[in-house]
């Protein structure tokens, strides 16, 4: 397991959950990537260690289901 390493944890949760469109056409991360454009956050802004923490739980959230 890869404890309190983000990047490579949402490495292997995209290896685990492919990546699949919504409805409009668009994968996690494409969404990810507007939330950014929309919200500001940035690596340069907040830095590497919280942006990849930011972007597994983003992904994560997208890429799961609540039982």
């Amino acid at each position: 397991m890869c404890y309190q390493k983000p990047v490579e944890l949402l490495e292997n949760l995209l290896d685990a959950v492919p990546l699949e469109k919504n409805e409009r056409g668009h994968t996690a991360l494409d969404d990810f990537e507007h939330f950014c454009a929309y919200t500001g956050c940035s690596e340069e802004l907040i830095g590497a260690q919280a942006f990849a923490w930011v972007k597994l739980a983003y992904i994560d959230a997208k890429t799961t289901t609540s039982l």
